[in-house]
C-alpha cells in the first residue's frame, strides 16, 4: 500500500518535471487575466459531426511575432477544409493585424494547425480574436468564412508584455465620460467646461434615443496635430473609433464637440443607413448649438435653410436614392447636399412624426449595399411610418416650405 502511493507520487512528480510551463499556467491563472485566457482556450472543444478541434494555444501573447496552434481532426470518411481567421488588436489607436490561414485534412487525419500574428504594440486592452469557418476558395485563397466558431480572449489583461499605458495623461471623470489631456495644455486649462459641455450633450443625446448607456466614452485632447500624429499615428485634427474620440484642441482648433459623441452613443441603438446615422449625427449638433455646416462652407445656417436653398436650385437627393446610401462623405454621395439633406429629413421625423417611431426606425433598418436588403429596409421604414418614402418626402418638403413663410 506504501509502495503505490510512494509510485503514484513519484509519478505526479515526474509529471510535473516534464510540462512544468502548463503547471505554472493552470496553477497562477486569476479570474480576468491573461492567464486565466490561456485557460480558457485550452478548455475550447470545437466540435461537429465532421470535425473536432481542441488544445488551443494562444502563444507567448508578446509584442511582435506569435504562434497560435490547435489540434483538429477530420472525423468524416471525405476531405477536409477548416478556415482559420485571426485578428490581433493591440488596444486604442494602435494598428491592428488580421489574417487568415487554410487547412485541409484527409479522411480521418489528426494534425497540428499553426499560424502566426503579431502585435505592433500592447495596451491592457489587447485582444486575439479566434474564429474558424468554412471557407469558399478563389484563386487559392479564402474570400469567404461562415463562421463556425469566434471568440476574444483578452490577452493584454495582467500581462507584462504590455508596453503602452496612459499614465503620461492627465484624467477627468465625469458620470459617462473618462477625459485624457495634457497638462497646461489649452484643454487642460479649461477642462472643467470641457467636461461639463460634453456631459450635458452625452445625456441629452442618450434621452433623444432612449439609451441608457452604462459604457464609458473616452477622449482624448492634444495640442496641436503634430503630437497627436506622433502618439497615435493619425493624420488630421481628430477622429472616434469604438467608444473613443480623439481630438485636437487649441484657440484655432476646436472640433465640433456634439457629432461623435452621437455617433458612439447611437451605436447602442442600431446601425441604419447614412441618412438615419449622419443625419442624427448633424441634426443633434445643430440641436446643440453647433454650426455644424461650417465645415461644408454653410457657415451659420440651418439645416433647413440650407435645404431650401437646393430645393430652389433643384438639387436636392430624391428620398429614395438617399435613403439607399451606405455611407455619405465620398465625392459620389455629394456631402455638401447629403448631410444638411439628411439631417433635416430626420429633424422632420424626430420632431414631427414622433420619437418614439424614429427610435423605432433608427434600431430597426440596417446598412447594407445589398439590394435585397434595402427594399426590405425601405417595407419596414413604410410600415413604421404609415407612409410611403414618397409620401414622407413630400410631407417633409411641405414642412420646410412652409417653415420659410411663416419666418
Amino acid at each position: 500500500m506504501v509502495l503505490k502511493i510512494m509510485q503514484g507520487f513519484y509519478f505526479v512528480f515526474l509529471w510535473l518535471a516534464m510540462f512544468p510551463i502548463n503547471v505554472q499556467v493552470f496553477s497562477k491563472a486569476q479570474p480576468d487575466t491573461c492567464l486565466s485566457e490561456i485557460v480558457s482556450a485550452r478548455k475550447e472543444v470545437i466540435e461537429s459531426e465532421t470535425f473536432r478541434i481542441d488544445k488551443l494555444d494562444l502563444g507567448a501573447m508578446r509584442v511582435g511575432k506569435n504562434k497560435f496552434t490547435a489540434v483538429i481532426k477530420n472525423k468524416s470518411n471525405f476531405p477536409l477544409k477548416i478556415g482559420l481567421d485571426l485578428r490581433a488588436d493591440p488596444g486604442l489607436w494602435f494598428r491592428k493585424w488580421q489574417n487568415q490561414f487554410l487547412f485541409e485534412l484527409k479522411p480521418h487525419e489528426e494534425k497540428r494547425m499553426e499560424a502566426k500574428y503579431q502585435f505592433s504594440r500592447m495596451t491592457s486592452e489587447a485582444w486575439l480574436r479566434v474564429r474558424f469557418g468554412d471557407p469558399t476558395i478563389e484563386d487559392g485563397r479564402i474570400s469567404k468564412l461562415i463562421k463556425i466558431f469566434e471568440k476574444k480572449y483578452y490577452i493584454g489583461k495582467a500581462n507584462k508584455a504590455v508596453n503602452y499605458d496612459l499614465s503620461h495623461f492627465e484624467k477627468h471623470q465625469t458620470e459617462h465620460c473618462e477625459i485624457y489631456y495634457f497638462k497646461n495644455s489649452p484643454a487642460g486649462k479649461n477642462i472643467t467646461a470641457i467636461a461639463a459641455e460634453r456631459e450635458s450633450a452625452f445625456q441629452s443625446i442618450a434621452s433623444l434615443l432612449g439609451v441608457d448607456n452604462s459604457r464609458k466614452i473616452r477622449i482624448f485632447f492634444f495640442p496641436d496635430a503634430k503630437s497627436k500624429k506622433k502618439e497615435t499615428g493619425h493624420i488630421g485634427d481628430g477622429w472616434a473609433f469604438s467608444n473613443n474620440i480623439v481630438e485636437v484642441y487649441n484657440q484655432k482648433t476646436k472640433l465640433d464637440p456634439f457629432h461623435e459623441l452621437a455617433h458612439i452613443i447611437s451605436r447602442e441603438v442600431g446601425n441604419p443607413p447614412a441618412i438615419f446615422d449622419e443625419g442624427f449625427a448633424v441634426y443633434v449638433s445643430e440641436k446643440m448649438g453647433s454650426d455644424t455646416l461650417n465645415y461644408l462652407g454653410h457657415a451659420r445656417k440651418t439645416v433647413d435653410e440650407v435645404v431650401r436653398t437646393y430645393l430652389e436650385q433643384g438639387k436636392l437627393i430624391p428620398f429614395e436614392e438617399l435613403f439607399s446610401y451606405p455611407e455619405i462623405g465620398p465625392r459620389k454621395s455629394k456631402p455638401k447636399i447629403s448631410y444638411p439633406q439628411a439631417a433635416s429629413i430626420v429633424k422632420y421625423l424626430a420632431e414631427t412624426r414622433s420619437v418614439a417611431r424614429f427610435r423605432k426606425a433608427f434600431k430597426s433598418l440596417k446598412r447594407s449595399r445589398n439590394p435585397e436588403i434595402i427594399r426590405e429596409n425601405k417595407k419596414i421604414f413604410e410600415d413604421i411610418y404609415g407612409q410611403t418614402l414618397l409620401g414622407i418626402e413630400l410631407a417633409w418638403l411641405r414642412k420646410i416650405s412652409l417653415d420659410q413663410i411663416s419666418h
